[in-house]
């Protein structure tokens, strides 16, 4: 026999009880809801085939079958036909709000499988894979009837999942549904655990350690049926009895209504109105199977869930330590065909989040079940759910880790979660691996993970999708703005005017009291001590249309912020802002920041910098009063009075080897700093090698490094200067002169002997050929005293040229806006020899070269890529200063070049473009440092 928990189960569907403690978020807002199921006959079954190259693929069972459920809720994909190494997968609708992705979910033994995907009804024009820096042009192959797309999932990215986005892209603006596709790892045979039923059909297997929720449940509700069991609340004394709110008493012994259970399919339920429970809820069935466990700490362990639906209120552990169960650690296990759904709440100001882990330590999640949160029907509330404003509800997310320590998730999946999809709360020692939260909805304050608190936390392996920040810490509080003390409260209630709503105010008090003494702390005191070492690794973040992607508030609550590690971290579409960082003063002078082996995609916030990090304001004042009762940072000297501290530079920033998708258009600023290092920084598609490619201002920065690693593998500094942002050939002969060349790898040039630079030919048999190169101006601060252009020799065309002939560079300013024939508008990237910069070259405004000697590289005749032609490589230098202190002093933005040869017979020479330096086409010997460019000297 097994010990069973004592007394009866809780009649209201608060959190499991804690110590009492007292006392909210910003605004947030409501979607609409859209249901669908589908029987699982539709879906794969489960199984595990071996496929092309020996590759093993593990397809999941259909999510919520088992148990009695015989049709899933998952609805299979329209669009998209997957397969894995030649394995079907079915891919998966997620549509409660919108169609935005469809999931293709499956298991292998490798990191690479390759991916084919169909779409019997789509014509493929394009198509992008994300993280896109590991996906560049190439790397997917689409059928000739463009209905197939093929692509392997690439080793260097070293993450579990990829985006696809036929005919559209990461700025959201066609092509949905995307298609999301998650390679898990096979599942170690360790990780599951022994399932063996109880010989007395209990579900409580002493033998194994193994709780079956299953086998518990049926057996528990059997007995205490929720038509039993369910209580409306009674009537009590309110906290804020005898008080003055806002000017308004509230009187002496006032109590809170009468509770009332009502239909379960009203909306806009208020405490203490309460939903009737379903007859299968599991809300009270989970509570005491997770007090039988602790009523048997040394023969159970494992709480474990079969295939099968679960609905419930979510899985609060509370105040369960592990370490006391058998084998040091309670262990929470999902088959992978289990669905742990949450039911429409209670009511408006419940607290039911997916999974809740408060006042505990040492517990483990494994197994592949899905929780969801369903999250956008509970926040219907035109027909299903609450409203969600912060002044009238909690905050609550997918999975939240609160006041606990040493927790572990392995490939634990949620969906559909109410707010942020994983967050913790002055946790300590958690470690969050292989996860996944998947929210593709354009509902309020879905973030990827938000570990607004907490000490020693690591993500290891993330995939989310959500609509708000991928990644966010230091909001402490979230759920402040629903307490009895908060403005938005009193005003809802209108207190300190004339027809105040007492008991609609006490009431409320009344619901954030019952959540508050069932998590043993009020909506103060979620966040209550400094947070540091936060570790982020391998990760893949999507949001709908809001976010940065990696947001660091430093906390308004006045508590310290420490080391922060991101690496390998990827964000695709965040739409707000890349790394940001500041607010409240910064009070820990060793504060540090790393950011390395990461992408961040800018594409749809480019008229500003991808970075905007500071030390936050300059002071910040602490009353006596915030910190007794509002939550605030002690004052350190233990006296509890009011007091002020000034902001500390932030100690270290460093970037190392991170990608942005986009050159912006705005600049955002990196400040307030001891020790900054930007190394390896790559701009849409470049690596940063001078200071006007960073998408960002520097100021306020004690040591400030910036270098990049060439071809050789030596570490160079960042040069003072500009690259082309710009640049392209054009030529004379009759076949050449309509011929836009901008795409180029390489720049030619051909003095036909009319003009200094052969720019006066016209018409004829000449064979001319100018190139142009525009440089942008907008990272000088100041006129330099010296600027000098920079392009690398590739060759020229003649084997009959000795090489030890010599030329020359001639190079004038031009303007994009007087072109040849009357025209005014001839830019670089529609630039032809009939339609180009018109001007007279001189002995006295062109600038020169040394002379150079052609040397023996040769390179075939016609424009075309060239690719894999040899490279001379030597670096051809010309003094530009003058162009360019001209050019700053009339404020212009960039600087337009035309570039020649002194002449010869049959001199024709060829120099890298851009396209040519860099990029998945470039010239096979090219490398980055080959690019045109400008160095100045302030």
């Amino acid at each position: 026999m097994y010990r069973q928990a004592g007394g009866d189960a809780d009649p209201n569907p608060a959190p499991h009880p804690a110590p009492p403690r007292r006392r909210s978020r910003l605004k947030r807002f409501i979607a609409a809801a859209v249901g669908a199921s589908l029987a699982a006959a539709s879906l794969l079954l489960t199984g595990t085939a071996p496929a092309h190259a020996a590759t093993t693929v593990h397809t999941y069972a259909p999510t919520g079958v088992g148990g009695g459920t015989t049709a899933s809720p998952d609805v299979p994909s329209t669009k998209y036909q997957v397969q894995v190494a030649g394995t079907p997968v079915q891919a998966v609708k997620y549509t409660a709000n919108r169609n935005n992705f469809d999931i293709a979910r499956f298991a292998s033994d490798s990191r690479t499988p390759t991916i084919t995907v169909t779409l019997p009804s789509t014509t493929i024009d394009t198509v992008n894979v994300y993280p896109a820096r590991y996906y560049p042009a190439g790397s997917v192959s689409v059928s000739a009837d463009k209905h197939t797309l093929t692509f392997r999932m690439s080793a260097a990215a070293k993450l579990n999942q990829a985006i696809v986005m036929v005919n559209g892209d990461s700025t959201n603006a066609a092509g949905q549904p995307y298609l999301a596709v998650i390679n898990d790892p096979l599942e170690g045979a360790g990780q599951r655990p022994d399932t063996t039923s109880a010989p007395d059909g209990s579900g409580v297997n002493l033998g194994t350690g193994v709780l079956n929720f299953q086998e518990f449940a049926a057996k528990y509700l059997a007995a205490h049926p929720n038509s039993e069991a369910q209580n409306a609340p009674a009537a009590q004394t309110s906290s804020m009895a005898g008080k003055s709110v806002n000017g308004t008493a509230i009187p002496a012994g006032q109590q809170t209504s009468a509770g009332s259970l009502v239909s379960a399919s009203t909306v806009n339920v208020r405490y203490p109105k309460v939903r009737t429970m379903a007859a299968g809820d599991v809300t009270y069935a989970l509570k005491a199977a997770i007090d039988t466990i602790k009523a048997n700490p040394t023969a159970l362990n494992t709480l474990y869930f079969p295939n099968g639906t679960y609905v419930s209120s979510g899985l609060l552990i509370n105040g369960l330590d592990g370490s006391k169960l058998k084998g040091g650690k309670l262990k929470v296990y999902t088959d992978e065909g289990a669905l742990l759904k949450n039911r429409i709440q209670a009511y408006m100001e419940a607290f039911e989040p997916a999974v809740g882990i408060i006042n505990s330590r040492n517990i483990e999640f494994d197994g592949r079940g899905v929780f969801d949160g369903n999250g956008v029907a509970n926040y219907n509330a035109g027909s299903s759910g609450d409203r969600h404003d912060a002044n009238s509800s909690q905050h609550q997310g997918g999975v939240m880790v609160m006041h606990s320590s040493d927790i572990t998730f392995d490939d634990t999946y949620v969906r559909d979660s109410k707010q942020w999809n994983y967050e913790t709360h002055g946790a300590k020692r958690v470690r969050f691996n292989n996860i996944k939260a998947l929210t593709p909805y354009g509902q309020p304050w879905i973030d990827g993970t938000n570990f607004a608190s907490g000490q020693d936390i690591a993500a290891n392996g993330v995939f989310t999708l959500g609509n708000d920040d991928a990644f966010a810490s230091g909001h402490y509080n979230p759920s402040d703005g629903f307490t009895p003390l908060a403005p938005g409260v009193w005003n809802n209630f209108k207190l300190g005017t004339s027809t105040p709503d007492i008991q609609g105010y006490v009431d409320a008090a009344g619901a954030h009291d019952t959540v508050a003494d069932a998590l043993g702390f009020d909506n103060y005191h979620w966040d209550h001590e400094d947070t540091k070492n936060i570790s982020v690794s391998n990760t893949l973040n999507w949001s709908v249309g809001a976010g940065n992607a990696i947001r660091i508030g430093l906390p308004g609550y006045g508590y310290r912020t420490n080391s922060y590690t991101f690496d390998n971290f990827n964000s695709v579409s965040p739409s707000a802002g890349g790394i940001t960082m500041g607010h409240a003063p910064n009070r820990d002078p060793n504060m540090s920041v790393v950011v390395k082996n990461s992408s961040i995609d800018n594409s749809r916030f480019i008229n500003k910098g991808p970075v905007g990090v500071s030390n936050g304001d300059a002071t910040k004042t602490i009353t006596a009063e915030q910190q007794a009762i509002y939550g605030y940072a002690p004052n350190p000297d233990g006296s509890g009075t009011t007091y002020t501290y000034s902001r500390s530079p932030i100690g270290t920033f460093k970037m190392d080897n991170v990608w942005f998708s986009r050159q912006p258009t705005g600049s955002s600023s990196l400040s307030g700093i001891t020790d900054a290092t930007l190394n390896n920084l790559h701009v849409a598609g470049q690596l940063v090698q001078y200071t006007s490619q960073f998408p960002l201002t520097t100021s306020g920065i004690g040591t400030l490094t910036t270098t990049y690693t060439d071809a050789n593998g030596q570490t160079k500094n960042v040069k003072p200067g500009t690259l082309t942002n710009g640049d392209t050939w054009v030529g004379a002969w009759t076949g050449d002169q309509t011929k836009n060349s901008s795409s180029d790898l390489t720049l030619i040039t051909r003095n036909t002997g009319v003009g200094l630079m052969g720019e006066q030919y016209t018409t004829g048999s000449g064979d001319g050929k100018l190139s142009y190169l525009q440089f942008p101006l907008n990272s000088l601060t100041r006129a330099p005293s010296q600027a000098t252009l920079h392009l690398t020799y590739v060759g020229h065309r003649y084997s009959t040229v000795p090489s030890t002939d010599t030329d020359q560079l001639l190079v004038q300013p031009v303007s994009d806006t007087t072109c040849t024939g009357g025209g005014t508008s001839c830019p670089v990237t529609t630039m032809t020899w009939q339609n180009r910069p018109s001007f007279t070259a001189t002995t006295s405004s062109v600038a020169k070269s040394a002379t150079f000697t052609l040397g023996s590289t040769l390179v075939p005749e016609g424009g075309g890529a060239h690719q894999g032609n040899a490279i001379d490589g030597r670096d051809i230098t010309v003094d530009i200063t003058a162009f360019v202190q001209n050019a700053y002093a009339a404020n212009q933005s960039t600087l337009l070049l035309a570039v020649g040869n002194a002449g010869g017979t049959n001199h024709e020479l060829r120099f890298v473009s851009s396209e040519g330096a860099a990029g998945s086409g470039k010239l096979t010997n090219g490398t980055a440092e080959m690019a045109p460019g400008v160095t100045v000297t302030p």
